[in-house]
């Protein structure tokens, strides 16, 4: 998101300092403007607080005249844009009152529902009731509907105070078009040129002839001489700030990161001082404007000039910083953009340079505001700067192809660098879509579409420079959460990735505004989420949902708690084992979290059951879908609930063995003796054959299986392993250790030494000690281990040296049988084989 957001550009001004005039509706441009904000705010204002009385027949009237009013504006269609506007806030400014009236009695009007339910049904047509109950019935049903006619009277207010506005809404929408494909004079036609002229001097008259009506005025005069030396101060003042603060503020910030590393925290004090290098021109530039209006030499229409050239000062100051920001001078200062030292000192000239056009349009704009301009006036006076614009915004759009193109192919299965390519090359396309409106707004507008032009150049480069100052600010949140993180968390972290979200959302609604929506489509969409919507019944809003994740999360923060507390203090100093404790610990948290989900529900006051059915049917399904899940997540619980096993046993389950590691709600860890993790269901410990090794205690049973050679003293053999088993430490002596003679095998005389060891885990290295003592003892003790011996018989010795017999090597006569070894089973003859023609090999 962080490359995505660094598509940057530089020109975002402040609120108040957009135009207004050029394109009100069209395109973004004139959307922002302070004055109609602070007219609707204090508009606003005065609607939530007459929300709260109640409605009386006066009221009702008034809005019928209301609702007339607007019907014949509609049906009139002359009206104009900003009348259907002031007339739609006072429609809202309605319908806020109507909604506030329908929930102002919700609280009774549902207690006297319930109490004429618990009265039971009335009674049928030809019975009668007890007097009383009869008596207690009419009353409520009396103040049942005194209480419920206003509520359904605001309902039918509201209703058609909610069809007027989306009429009006679309009234209006059809307007801002037709006043966007709006065929003005074109600017480079000679008559626009003289008209954009004859106004230029008409301006310069009525502001010089202010100022000369001014200075001529004893009284203004007195008033500059004593003002002056507060004039004088301000203005040394606001030229400090202005010729030295940006530069003075510009080399501290480079002296704090000059040979840093990219990585180092300082750059994150570095970028919050380096707001400086705006903050102290604006409030230069505010000093300014303030020493001038008090030399007393300007009337009402020069001091609007000022606060406007003021303004447009700003609005310089914020995009250079901002171009500062997005193509630093600095090579290790942090950038989103892959740019050279050369391509970042073109955006900084392209950034200052829209910064320049951003003030100078806001200095237009008033003037279009003060004095009667005709439509030939405005399109000669904005051709120009739309033009510039366009080639400024042309310029910043193939440096965001240049950086998209800059894509590292090196490592194409390493994530990050995919997540950068992906990044890289929507900055490139971003690009390539800003370059193609740049071209065509300055076309439109020299055939006279001035407002499409202006919407199609301005909004472009509005939106990058909302990218470019998203951007910074979710670098400085990185950074800052980086001074409290560990290394590498503030990257990889969930609350990074969090903040960074919420910041783009809360700048979705500036792009709407940009790119042509209105304050009141903002406040609808508000209006809408505000009142909520119903699903099965229950009203879910807002409020609810904050209300409901509120009760949830301090449940869970409280279980969280009470988990620690137990584990850390409680459960310790108990006698219970540690796979109990956290067997404990983890039903606790369960319990806890269904606990919390239920006082949430409650609290937020959700009625859930209407939506019993469609959970039933869903829940058929669901079943189906999730049986194995659902199956091993019951297992987990009867896991923590009989604990047939508990963390650190030896366990052997499915052919698995090896030590339980982990019991999660669904699965369970066991580490094999190889170091390796195995995750196996739950439902295999409950359905399947477990075998735990260490679950009553850990003691268990070894055997060892010993051969000797025949001819062995026998009891002598089992003296002695008697002696090497009671003699270890880990064997237990009750029961004590037994030597079994087990057999006559085919090469040795078997014996069996069955030992109960006090730790079972350590029953591999008992044996092999046990072996070792074994074959140390029979050593000394001239007792032989056998091992398989054979004999092998040639019947035919003299084919093998290929010579006739003699009548010592005759063959025997032929009676059937062979003389072999007792273990040999009979002859073999690989007659076949021409190698082995007759003889046996055993």
């Amino acid at each position: 998101m962080r490359r995505l957001l660094a598509a940057l550009l530089v020109l975002v001004a402040t609120a108040a300092l957009l135009p207004a005039q050029w394109g009100n509706g069209a395109g973004g441009a004139g959307l922002f403007s302070g004055a109609t904000w602070a007219q609707e705010a204090a508009q606003g204002t005065v609607a939530a607080s007459d929300a709260n009385a109640p409605l009386d027949d006066a009221d009702y009237r008034a809005w019928e005249e209301q609702a007339t009013e607007a019907e014949e504006m509609l049906d009139s269609g002359n009206a104009s844009i900003s009348e259907l506007e002031s007339l739609r806030r006072t429609l809202n400014d309605w319908r806020s009152r109507f909604n506030a009236e329908q929930q102002r009695d919700a609280d009774r009007i549902g207690t006297l529902e319930s109490q004429i339910d618990a009265l039971g049904p009335p009674p049928e047509e030809g019975t009668t009731e007890a007097e009383d109950v009869a008596a207690r019935r009419t009353a409520l049903n009396d103040e049942y509907q005194a209480r419920i006619a206003p509520v359904v009277r605001a309902e039918e207010g509201y209703a058609l105070a909610q069809s007027l506005i989306g009429r009006f809404d679309r009234l209006i929408r059809e307007r801002q078009k037709q006043r966007l494909l709006e065929r003005n004079p074109a600017p480079i036609m000679p008559s626009s040129l003289r008209a954009a002229l004859e106004d230029a001097v008409v301006i310069v008259s009525t502001l010089s002839g202010e100022v000369r009506e001014a200075i001529s005025q004893d009284s203004h005069r007195q008033e500059f001489r004593d003002n002056l030396p507060s004039i004088v101060l301000m203005l040394a003042l606001a030229l400090l700030l202005l010729v030295s603060g940006r530069g003075w503020m510009g080399r501290t910030v480079r002296r704090m990161v000059k040979n840093r590393p990219g990585g180092d925290k300082r750059f994150v004090a570095a970028m919050i001082l380096s707001i400086n290098q705006f903050l102290l021109p604006l409030i230069g530039l505010a000093v300014l404007a303030a020493a001038l209006k008090l030399t007393a030499a300007f009337g009402p229409v020069g001091e609007s000039v000022i606060d406007s050239m003021a303004g447009g000062g700003i609005a310089f100051a914020f995009a250079r910083w901002l171009g500062g920001q997005t193509f630093p001078k600095d090579d290790n200062w942090p950038t989103s953009l892959t740019l050279s030292s050369r391509e970042r000192v073109r955006g900084r000239f392209y950034s200052s340079s829209l910064g320049v056009l951003m003030g100078l349009s806001v200095v237009v704009t008033q003037l279009v505001d003060l004095f009667p301009l005709g439509s030939a006036t405005i399109s000669a006076y904005a051709f120009p700067i739309i033009v510039a614009t366009a080639i400024c915004v042309g310029g910043l759009a193939r440096l965001l192809v240049a950086s998209g193109k800059r894509v590292d192919k090196a490592d194409e299965a390493d994530a990050e660098a995919a997540e950068r390519r992906f990044f890289d090359n929507l900055v490139g396309a971003i690009g390539r879509f800003v370059g193609l409106l740049a071209f065509i707004g300055p076309v439109l507008a020299m055939i006279g579409y001035t407002r499409a032009g202006i919407a199609l150049t301005l909004s472009p480069g509005l939106t990058l420079g909302l990218l470019a100052l998203i951007a910074y600010l979710q670098r400085l949140s990185s950074g800052i959460i980086g001074l409290f993180s560990e290394p590498g968390q503030a990257r990889d972290g969930l609350l990074p990735v969090i903040i960074n979200f919420l910041i783009v959302i809360a700048a979705l609604p500036l792009f709407a505004l940009i790119w042509g929506a209105r304050v009141a489509d903002l406040a609808e969409i508000w209006t809408h989420l505000r009142d909520g919507f119903t699903i099965g019944g229950t009203q879910i809003s807002p409020s609810l949902l904050v209300v409901l994740v509120t009760a949830f999360g301090a449940g869970f923060l409280l279980t969280r708690l009470v988990q620690g507390a137990l584990s850390s203090s409680v459960l310790p100093r108990t006698s219970l084992d540690p796979g109990a404790q956290k067997a404990m610990i983890s039903g606790l948290g369960y319990v806890g979290i269904a606990l919390s989900a239920m006082v949430a529900v409650s609290v937020a006051g959700l009625d859930l059951s209407n939506l019993a059915i469609v959970a039933g049917a869903l829940s058929v399904g669901v079943g189906f879908g999730l049986q194995n899940i659902v199956q091993n997540f019951v297992s987990g619980l009867i896991l923590l609930i009989e604990r047939p096993v508990t963390e650190g046993d030896w366990v052997e389950v499915g052919g698995v063995m090896g030590t339980v590691r982990k019991i999660s709600v669904r699965a369970t860890t066991i580490e094999t003796f190889d170091r390796t993790d195995v995750v196996v269901p739950n439902s295999d410990f409950v359905t399947g054959q477990v075998t735990n090794w260490t679950r009553g205690n850990l003691t268990g049973r070894l055997i060892l299986t010993v051969g000797v050679a025949y001819g062995s003293d026998t009891r002598k053999v089992a003296e002695i392993l008697q002696e090497i088993a009671e003699a270890h430490p880990l064997v237990i002596v009750n029961p004590p250790p037994m030597v079994v003679f087990q057999g006559f095998g085919a090469d040795s005389l078997d014996f069996e030494m069955r030992v109960i060891l006090r730790d079972i885990n350590f029953g591999l290295g008992t044996r092999s000690e046990l072996n070792h003592q074994i074959a140390e003892r029979f050593a000394a003790e001239g007792i032989e281990i056998p091992f398989a011996q054979r004999d092998i018989w040639l019947r035919n010795p003299e084919a093998l040296r290929g010579g006739a017999p003699t009548p010592a090597q005759a063959p025997l006569p032929d009676t059937g049988t062979d003389t072999r070894s007792a273990s040999t089973p009979g002859p073999i003859r690989p007659d076949s084989d021409p190698e082995f023609p007759s003889e046996d090999v055993r």
